[in-house]
Parts: structure tokens; C-alpha cells; sequence
């Protein structure tokens, strides 16, 4: 639970939100024909600040990452209470498995990270000490961390499991242009209704991109 007084935790993104002046002039911009947003003397495009944003990302370019993650034998024989259905996603930070905590017959998402990391002496102290942090926070907004550790030297956290589609594949199933503000303002409330809280208790995020957004099937989005 959340305390009252913390009004910018909210899981919807109601017209009193204040992340906006209420008193914001709406006109056309000229790059998307969607509309734009005045507020303090500013005029922006909500749809195109946040295509923005996401020309940063890591997606798609450069190499493919250097390591392999574990077969599905090796992680089932290091994790035997879980049931390892398939490989989600692999990156340069680690590989994604949809897996099923066999006693509670609940869908899960294990992480595992690329051995190399462990050869950095302080990468044990570090990722513990993260992992901790991470599994404190309990936010609609953010995705739970059920458990962590290092099983069989596999480095690993065990998450909830979002049934839906990274932003990334949003944007690629339905281009940026046609995302309206309202929808664009939509994820961004949701995703400073996440970031506040996680600096609020002392956590920054520091690889945000469409990869680490995803977007549920009611349209609601989890930073993981």
C-alpha cells in the first residue's frame, strides 16, 4: 500500500495530475498533425518529445551481444523449483526466460546475467546490494522482484512476469505519428508516477528505454 499523501502516485492518469498546468492551450503540430501542448509559456508535442526520447535506445543497433546465456537443461537443473518454458529476450545485460514457480503454479520472468559481470571483484557486492533495493520497491508501476541470488555461479533475479509488449514493439506495431497525446501523456504520467517513487526511496534508473518499458494488456505500463 501507498501512503495518501503522496498524491503523484496513481496508477491512472487523472485530469487533475499536475505533471501539466491546467490551464494548457492546445494547438496542431506541424511534424505529426497531433496536438500541442501549452503549458508556462512552453509549447510542446507530447507524441513527438517522447519519439524522441527514444532515439537514444540501444535497440536494434551495434553488435549482437557477445555471450550466450545458459541452455534451458543447465537453468533447470540449477532452478528446480521452477518449470522453464522459453527464452523471451536476450541483451547485453543479461536474457529473459518465461518460466513457472511449479508450487505456486504462477508464471514468473528469471533473469539471468552474462557470467563475465561476476569477474569484476566488486560485482557481487554491487549486484546485492542492488538487487535488495530493487525488491524493496512495490509499485504499480514497476515491476516486483520476487527473488535474487547465484545459483551454480548463474547470477539471477526472479521477477513478476508482464504479460503484454515492450514499448519498443508498441511503437513498431503502431507508428509514433499515429499515438495521440493523450495516449503519449498516458506513459509518461505512469512512467514519473514510477521513476518519482524509485528516487524517492533512493533507486535511479539508469538504462530507461522502450526495452525496459512494458505495456500490459489493459494498457498499463511496468519499468522493469
Amino acid at each position: 500500500s501507498f501512503p495518501a499523501e503522496r498524491t503523484y502516485k496513481r496508477q491512472s492518469f487523472p485530469a487533475e495530475r499536475t505533471y501539466w498546468n491546467q490551464s494548457m492551450t492546445t494547438t496542431t503540430c506541424s511534424t505529426c498533425n497531433g496536438e500541442l501542448l501549452t503549458s508556462n509559456g512552453q509549447t510542446f508535442c507530447p507524441a513527438c518529445l517522447l519519439q524522441q526520447g527514444m532515439k537514444s535506445s540501444t535497440y536494434g543497433g551495434g553488435s549482437k551481444p557477445a555471450w550466450k546465456p545458459p541452455e534451458m537443461e543447465q537453468l533447470a537443473a540449477a532452478f528446480p523449483q521452477l518449470e522453464i518454458e522459453q527464452l523471451l529476450g536476450i541483451g547485453g545485460m543479461g536474457a529473459v526466460f518465461r518460466v513457472r514457480q511449479k508450487e505456486l503454479d504462477r508464471v514468473a520472468a528469471l533473469k539471468v546475467l552474462p557470467s563475465e559481470m561476476a569477474v569484476d571483484a566488486g560485482f557481487t557486492e554491487r549486484f546485492l546490494r542492488e538487487a535488495r533495493l530493487l525488491a524493496s520497491l512495490s509499485h504499480p508501476h514497476i515491476v516486483t522482484v520476487y527473488e535474487f541470488g547465484q545459483r551454480n555461479g548463474i547470477y539471477f533475479l526472479l521477477m513478476e512476469f508482464v504479460d503484454g509488449v515492450t514499448l519498443r514493439q508498441a511503437l513498431r506495431a503502431e507508428p509514433i505519428r499515429k499515438l495521440d497525446s493523450k495516449e503519449a501523456l498516458a506513459i509518461v504520467g505512469q512512467l514519473c508516477d514510477a521513476l518519482q517513487f524509485a528516487h524517492d526511496e533512493g533507486v535511479i534508473h539508469r538504462d530507461i528505454k522502450p526495452e525496459n518499458i512494458l505495456i500490459d494488456k489493459r494498457g498499463r505500463v511496468k519499468i522493469a
